[in-house]
């Protein structure tokens, strides 16, 4: 018996401004723009997020529009996304399209990254509408699963550039060194 998978609604830009469920981080990072779309486009992702297992790309490379990926979560979730956005090297963004519970009724993330004095910046908005029976427990769920792991891809991401520096024979370049 395969596996059962549970369609979420499509939504685009819209869903930001009307969702029960949004979510807004930025964070500075010493490396240049491109480095940085580098690492957030890569396949080490799931290395520095909290909660998630693995990240593979569904789709070929170069990446576009229609792009479509898989994240396996802790605790045997899988999400399937397709990005209906691809502006390369500055922003993509994507609608959840599948998953392996049905806990999403709708799913939107939008990751921008813009260069500065300093190296770069990268922002992130996520929206979520939550299916029944799971909406009733909403607070709980996104203070300790979702804002959690939310902060964890954001936050980490610096770290994760900034260990991978420090490494011998690592490609990232700390921007004025």
């Amino acid at each position: 018996m395969g596996t059962r998978w549970y369609a979420i609604d499509e939504v685009d830009d819209a869903f930001f401004d009307t969702a029960p469920l949004r979510h807004a981080r930025s964070v500075d990072i010493p490396f240049p723009a491109e480095q940085t779309w580098a690492a957030l486009t890569g396949d080490e992702v799931s290395s520095w997020t909290k909660g998630m297992n693995e990240l593979r790309w569904t789709s070929p490379r170069p990446f576009g529009v229609g792009t479509t990926r898989e994240i396996d979560m802790s605790g045997n979730f899988v999400l399937r996304e397709r990005f209906y956005r691809w502006e390369e090297g500055r922003r993509k963004t994507f609608t959840g399209v599948e998953a392996t519970r049905s806990i999403f009724r709708h799913l939107i993330e939008d990751y921008v990254v813009e260069p500065t004095p300093e190296g770069s910046r990268f922002s992130w908005r996520f929206a979520a509408e939550l299916r029944r029976p799971w909406s009733f427990f909403q607070g709980p769920l996104d203070r300790f699963s979702i804002a959690p792991t939310g902060r964890s891809h954001i936050d980490g991401l610096r770290d994760h550039m900034l260990s991978r520096a420090a490494g011998s024979g690592v490609a990232y370049t700390v921007k004025g060194h």
